[in-house]
């Protein structure tokens, strides 16, 4: 992010002006200095304010009222013009040169303003309201007051404070704010690149080079393994060490705005500094301005001089320029598929929530073809159709967005539309001619290759959470092998319950016999296995649905009969690092936690295994969740033992689960579990953390405690 232009009125000491940043052919200042004192701190404040986003308005107000309040007369207006960088900042397609504006009344609270309430800001400059984000990663900014104080062993790396884009501008407004601790930062930094993660190695090289060659600072030993950089930087001169805080704090900043970037220091931003090195420090002032201009080559630097200082400020560095994009980078394209009007003999068929292809919509895409008409598809609500004589959908399921989606074929097709699936009528059916057809493979283009269908349909279990009595009923034979694959070598299997059915080994032999690659989808039930059978799955090339790896897909939903799975799965041989076993576990239903830690800790223990988790959703009229005494009387204990049970893979699906439980035990007991919120963000989106926590307790207003008892 870059500022272009800045109007502010009602100030303090500054009452109202402008601050233009732009140059001639596309071009913007890197370094604009600012001349004067106590008026010039002011602008900054206010500029961090407007650098700082919606989100952030009402936290900013509270933790920053008193500077605030001291900057405002009347209610102060800013009014201010950005830049966005693509693809960090927004989608290559967005405007990347926007508007927004901030009020602040008399009292410290901060507003937005809306595009009608703009007065400064040219017209033809889209306005939007100061939405930058709602974590650290998008438009990056820093500002820093005349007093550099650090942690000593108190930062924190795991990114739980909740608002951490305001620790960004804290010293700005806050002399007694801390920025990072250098030693312990470094010595993360030095982790990594030991470990030879490409944005470290990148960074630390830089840092070693230029400080040695600005401040003369001895960094040979810095790369070497065995550096201790609590001993390195005590070794410094105070001096050096007190002009190395704001550099470390602002590195450590860019890096973790910059997660996935392999040069993090090459971003765009802006640096806002006040005063920088007004005291004993003075003579060094020009060296570290030109190194601060080395290490952040892409940042926009706004500083505070006093009048006296400004001679010192480096005579090259006013000549720097940056780079601006004022135009789209290319032209929106229209994602939905437009179909415009349909001809009599063209049938519509719509998947309206499929996750994989519908086998209903091949089945009467080859139905209709055969009968001469042409069938066009379009799936979930990306598409824009005028008109169709004929419409067939097929929803399957019951999520919010599956009604509404089923709400609007309705509404647009009405008598034209025929509807059908297990998200609206669990016994409505094809016409026998329909369904005892082929599929047509090629509706999908996913399916290049890969056949899909039942060889049997129905299930003996009579599981209160599951569609499949209700819908089926018991196993039976509806197809065989050929119908299915069509000459094909890689088969998705629908099956509800294939080792239910009286002749299972039958089809097993088949398919072990013809070496198919076979994605069990609707898992295998490992209760019915024996040993013969055990040995036939053994054979089978069974596989993911992508057919990139084997995998032997199992489900587990509860409790019951653990000896005999334990013993069932035995017989399969399974070794760890060698196989892959994935058991679909329900959650949400009718267990316990006990009875959830139980299970994972079974799982844990047999060979190759891992799990995914699923939550319960009720199917059409189905049963509802049984969870009033899903926590027990010792939930900590529990929750203590769950995360320490880990998966050789697939921790991410389990993620989901902790992430429901999280909210569970808030919305319980309105406090959260430390130990599960460090655990859900131990390896995914850690820098969302303190925004999650924050979430989490504003909807309750509940403070930030660990439950005791």
């Amino acid at each position: 992010m870059f500022l272009l232009d800045f109007y502010y009125d009602n100030t303090c000491l500054n009452g109202s002006g402008y601050l233009g940043f732009r140059e001639a052919r596309g071009k913007i200042r890197k370094w604009t200095v600012l001349c004067g004192g106590s008026a010039t701190v002011e602008l900054l404040r206010l500029i961090a304010v407007s650098c700082l986003g919606k989100n952030f308005l009402v936290p900013a107000a509270s933790r920053f009222h008193h500077c605030l309040a001291q900057t405002v007369t009347r209610n102060t207006r800013l009014e201010f013009v950005t830049m966005q960088h693509s693809p960090r900042d927004c989608p290559a397609t967005a405007p990347p040169v926007l508007a927004a504006g901030i009020e602040i009344s008399e009292q410290g609270v901060l507003t937005s303003l809306a595009a009608k309430q703009r007065q400064r800001c040219r017209q033809e400059t889209p306005w939007r309201l100061p939405a930058t984000g709602t974590g650290i990663h998008k438009y990056f900014a820093l500002g820093y007051g005349p007093c550099w104080r650090i942690h000593a062993d108190t930062d924190s790396f795991d990114f739980s404070r909740p608002y951490q884009r305001l620790d960004r501008f804290a010293s700005l407004f806050d002399e007694t704010s801390l920025l990072t601790d250098t030693p312990v930062f470094l010595q993360r930094l030095h982790y990594r690149f030991l470990k030879n993660r490409r944005p470290a190695v990148q960074t630390l090289e830089l840092l070693v080079r230029e400080l040695n060659a600005f401040f003369g600072i001895d960094t040979s030993s810095w790369l070497l393994r065995n550096a201790d950089f609590k001993r390195l930087i005590a070794a410094l001169s105070p001096d050096h060490q007190y002009l190395l805080r704001p550099v470390i704090d602002s590195v450590r900043h860019i890096m973790d705005a910059s997660p996935h970037d392999l040069d993090p220091l090459a971003r765009q931003g802006i640096i806002l500094a006040a005063h920088p090195l007004e005291s004993s420090y003075t003579d060094s002032l020009p060296a570290w301005l030109e190194l601060m201009d080395r290490i952040f080559p892409n940042i926009q630097f706004i500083i505070a001089l006093s009048e006296e200082k400004v001679s010192l400020f480096p005579e090259q560095l006013r000549s720097g320029r940056l780079t601006i994009q004022e135009k789209t980078i290319r032209p929106r394209k229209n994602k939905k598929m437009v179909l415009g009007r349909l001809g009599k003999d063209i049938v519509l068929l719509v998947d309206v929530d499929g996750r994989i292809p519908n086998l209903a919509l091949m089945k009467l895409s080859r139905w209709f073809r055969n009968q001469g008409c042409g069938v066009r598809l379009v799936r979930h609500d990306n598409w824009q159709v005028d008109q169709a004589d004929v419409v067939y959908a097929s929803c399957v399921f019951t999520f919010p967005v599956s009604q509404r989606r089923v709400r609007m074929l309705r509404r647009k097709f009405g008598d034209a539309l025929h509807l059908g699936g297990s998200g609206v009528d669990l016994k409505l059916r094809l016409p026998e001619e329909i369904e005892a057809g082929l599929a047509d493979f090629d509706l999908y283009p996913a399916m290049e290759g890969k056949a899909m269908g039942f060889l049997t349909r129905g299930c003996t279990r009579q599981c209160p959470f599951c569609l499949v009595p209700v819908k089926e009923g018991l196993p039976r034979r509806v197809a065989d092998l050929d119908e299915l694959l069509q000459g094909r070598r890689k088969l998705v299997l629908l099956d509800d319950n294939i080792l239910a059915f009286s002749e299972a080994e039958a089809l097993l032999e088949e398919m072990a016999a013809r070496k198919i690659q076979v994605n069990f989808n609707q898992t295998l039930d490992i209760r019915l296995v024996d040993a013969y059978r055990a040995s036939l799955l053994r054979r089978i090339r069974c596989s993911n649905y992508a057919f990139t790896r084997n995998i032997y897909h199992f489900s587990l939903n509860d409790l019951n009969d653990l000896d005999i799975v334990r013993r069932n799965y035995e017989l399969f041989g399974f070794r760890p690092r060698r196989d892959n076993v994935e058991f679909v576990c329900m959650y949400g239903f009718n267990t316990t936690l006990a009875e959830d830690v139980r299970r994972f800790r079974f799982l844990r223990s047999l060979p190759g295994a891992y799990v995914f988790v699923q939550e319960y959703r009720p199917v059409l009229n189905g049963a509802q969740a049984d969870l009033d005494n899903f926590f027990g009387p010792d939930p900590d204990r529990l929750i203590d033992q769950l995360i320490r049970i880990v998966f050789p893979q697939n921790m991410k699906s389990m993620e989901k689960y902790y992430r429901w439980l999280s909210r569970r035990y808030f919305e319980t007991f309105g406090c959260l579990h430390q130990g599960l919120v460090d655990t859900i963000f131990k390896y995914n989106h850690r820098a969302r953390k303190g925004l999650y926590i924050a979430a989490m307790l504003s909807g309750r207003g509940s403070g930030y405690r660990q439950r005791q008892g």
